[in-house]
């Protein structure tokens, strides 16, 4: 088969496109896999470097007010409509898929419209204003969270089987870090990330919440904080002057993340939909600052779904603070079971099998229209 799977502008709409092509050439070593997305977007870099056909659409998000920007952007949109039926034309896809995102807009709505089959999938718990959009055009809308159905406008083609994750994610290998240096395979870790460019409120809260934890409670854990390259001399400066500077290791990036998720026992971080996927794929704990600036706020709604589930406790970024997080932070400290319990609980949600799962359920589809 042909596929064409459209998305881009953040990971969390390139990863999931990845797994799932990785589970159609899986299934047959003959299906082509070819991505649409923005030139200027991440998916630009990653695609090629995964080594997937790439094709680049010229085209821009809406503002959510009106303005100047918007009437460029609608012209834009126009013109990837009609390049996206030349480029449907030359692929003559058997199905299409999109992952979210603006750029998945044209292609989607140019396949359905023209018969291809053609599928969604939403990673946020909040969908995107394009997927609710082409839920009225796709076969199947599948779903990574149960509270999304009620988002769709249309609502009688939705499938919850959750947010494909790369299988390397769940394969981590801690050993690989003690190249890093002082860091311990034994001791119980906290990892702390922001993101691929770090998060200077967490990194800060963070750093500064340790001098208001007691040592002794301390003494059996270590720390490995992703600071992100522009935090990282600060962050690296104040914990050389903080009481904690041989607990603490930091990185301005960690390229696999698989092993520093191995080597976790309770994350600090984000809640993007595949940051959420990954902590749940590998049974992890959480403490979820969602960024506050994300559209239509649906980090939070990530991280209400993991708290409702037990899998995790929530810090707004309005309410961060070293007082507020070492509280929450002692909660894991002074209590095994408290951490063991929300690991399991964690584990309880994770789904690995997302993207089987959802590879399947297009075959099904298809199948029943032959």
């Amino acid at each position: 088969m042909r596929i064409i799977i459209t998305g881009g502008g953040t990971g969390g709409h390139i990863y999931p496109g990845i797994s799932l092509a990785r589970q159609f050439q899986k299934e047959n070593q003959g299906n082509e896999i070819f991505f649409v997305g923005t030139e200027t977007g991440m998916e630009a870099d990653i695609i090629p470097r995964e080594g997937f056909n790439f094709f680049s659409l010229k085209v821009k998000g809406f503002k959510r007010e009106i303005c100047f920007e918007n009437i460029s952007a609608f012209f834009l949109f126009l013109g990837s409509i009609f390049s996206s039926v030349k480029l449907i034309k030359k692929i003559k896809p058997d199905l299409v898929i999109g992952t979210g995102g603006y750029v998945s807009g044209s292609i989607s709505l140019v396949s359905a419209m023209l018969g291809v089959p053609t599928f969604i999938h939403e990673q946020n718990a909040l969908p995107g204003i394009t997927n609710k959009a082409l839920s009225f055009f796709s076969k199947i809308v599948f779903a990574s969270f149960p509270e999304s159905e009620k988002y769709f406008w249309k609502k009688t083609n939705i499938m919850c089987l959750g947010n494909p994750v790369r299988e390397n994610i769940w394969h981590g290998n801690r050993e690989k870090l003690t190249d890093l240096g002082k860091i311990s395979i034994d001791k119980k870790t906290i990892l702390v990330f922001g993101g691929s460019k770090g998060a200077n409120a967490i990194n800060q809260a963070f750093i500064d919440c340790l001098n208001l934890i007691d040592k002794v409670l301390f003494a059996k854990w270590q720390i490995l904080l992703i600071s992100g390259k522009e935090d990282y001399e600060n962050m690296q400066l104040k914990i050389n002057n903080s009481k904690y500077h041989d607990y603490v290791y930091i990185v301005p990036y960690l390229y696999n993340i698989e092993d520093g998720y191995n080597l976790a026992d309770l994350v600090i971080c984000r809640s993007g939909a595949t940051t959420v996927a990954e902590l749940t794929a590998c049974g992890l704990p959480s403490i979820l600052i969602p960024y506050p600036y994300a559209t239509g706020n649906h980090q939070m709604h990530n991280a209400q779904y993991l708290e409702k589930q037990q899998a995790a406790t929530i810090i707004p970024q309005q309410e961060l603070s070293a007082k507020r997080l070492a509280s929450e932070l002692m909660k894991f400290l002074a209590n095994d079971d408290f951490l063991n319990t929300m690991s399991q609980y964690s584990k309880k949600i994770g789904n690995r099998t997302a993207a089987n799962d959802i590879v399947k359920a297009i075959y099904a589809s298809l199948k029943k229209e032959r």
